[in-house]
């Protein structure tokens, strides 16, 4: 697998478990309130309607970010591997581009180089 596969493949990972971990945010802080008690006497029933399946479902979604960040560990790794040799410069673009998910915008930002300096790393990197 070559370099820009590489990279490519843990960015994709790194926007898979932040969505994820978006709509497990979404998932606690919205699930309670919208409840409603299932009709019965509230002293005998003090069941939410659909608890179970929220819970369930919160669950599961756990479970999936839970596999999909052991995958993002390894693909993580793999990619600092390729990355060893690079240029400082180039080092510090695929650490926040390709590992750490941000957009060309905030990489620019973040390493204070243009947007066309990193779009200009991003073509030597990925021809590379």
């Amino acid at each position: 697998m070559s370099r820009k596969e590489k990279l490519l493949r843990v960015r994709a990972q790194v926007m898979l478990v932040r969505r994820l971990n978006g709509q497990m945010r979404e998932q606690t802080s919205d699930g309670i309130r919208s409840l409603r008690l299932d009709g019965g006497p509230r002293r005998t029933s003090g069941i939410y309607r659909g608890l179970d399946v929220r819970l369930e479902k919160k669950e599961a979604m756990e479970r999936m970010l839970r596999r999909e960040s052991e995958i993002l560990r390894g693909y993580e790794s793999e990619a600092r591997i390729e990355m060893d040799g690079m240029k400082p410069e180039h080092y510090a673009f695929c650490a926040m581009y390709y590992i750490g998910g941000f957009t060309l915008e905030e990489t620019a930002e973040a390493i204070d180089r243009s947007l066309r300096q990193c779009a200009r790393y991003k073509r030597e990197i990925e021809a590379a």
